[in-house]
């Protein structure tokens, strides 16, 4: 295929061959980077749903690219062989042709003029701790208890702990204002919920733009939680007026009071 190039002799297989071989690879680095990110976190509590959507994201990003890839190659090898070898140029730049490649262009550049996503994954490795985010991004995200911050998950029985995600942006202002939503869930490790709570901040979630820096969930212990047991706490906040999402989730030990 390199030796098509460089003569000239190009044609419709051949970019369906690049075509595919752009596609594999892109592909493979993707799940590269997927199965790295599994590995890094193996104790995160990945969910079916989420880790089906990511996987369809992370296919859909990289066929994109290969198309995009494929596409300048393209481009750039018909302009080559116009003024250098007319003769050898096996795909005729008639009108259809033209009129597929300006469509397919417009489609990409439109696609990258928007906002890009802010998303990642960040580990608190003392605490356990980990925080996704998508479109609303917390510059940094701590435990606190007591006005103390916390470096491991065990909490007293009886006592709460707070979820921080500070220095946040990404927010929507819709007329000076942000909407934010939060939900919590406490289960024990087979999976029962202990506690629910759909929307905290219902009825009271519309703030001015500026008084939101961070945000904040209070996490409690206490019955029927039991001593020397761990349970996992999943706190998520979300944009009401956009599409951004914080998802905090970690493992927490109950402790007798020392």
């Amino acid at each position: 295929m390199f030796n098509n190039f460089i003569s000239g002799r190009i044609d419709k297989k051949m970019y369906l061959q690049l075509f595919k071989t752009l596609l594999l690879i892109s592909n493979g680095v993707g799940l590269l980077i997927y199965g790295f990110l599994h590995f890094l976190f193996f104790d995160f509590p990945f969910e079916t749903v989420e880790e089906a959507i990511i996987l369809a994201k992370l296919f859909g990003v990289s066929s994109i690219l290969a198309a995009g890839l494929c596409l300048v190659l393209m481009i750039t090898d018909w302009v080559d062989l116009a003024m250098r070898q007319p003769v050898h140029f096996a795909i005729p730049l008639n009108l259809k042709t033209i009129a597929s490649v300006v469509l397919v262009l417009v489609i990409i550049f439109s696609s990258c003029q928007g906002k890009l996503p802010m998303m990642g994954v960040e580990k608190d490795l003392n605490t356990g701790l980990v925080t996704t985010y998508e479109n609303l991004k917390p510059g940094k995200v701590l435990m606190v208890m007591n006005d103390e911050v916390l470096n491991h998950n065990d909490i007293p029985m009886g006592e709460s702990f707070l979820l921080i995600n500070d220095q946040l942006s990404g927010l929507v202002a819709k007329e000076g204002k942000v909407s934010v939503g939060a939900s919590l869930i406490i289960s024990d490790k087979a999976g029962k919920v202990l506690l629910k709570e759909d929307d905290l901040f219902k009825g009271k979630d519309i703030f001015h733009k500026d008084s939101v820096n961070y945000l904040k969930c209070t996490v409690p212990t206490g019955k029927p939680m039991e001593w020397e047991q761990k349970y996992d706490v999943a706190v998520t906040f979300w944009d009401k007026y956009g599409d951004g999402k914080i998802e905090n989730k970690v493992t927490i030990r109950c402790i007798d009071i020392p």
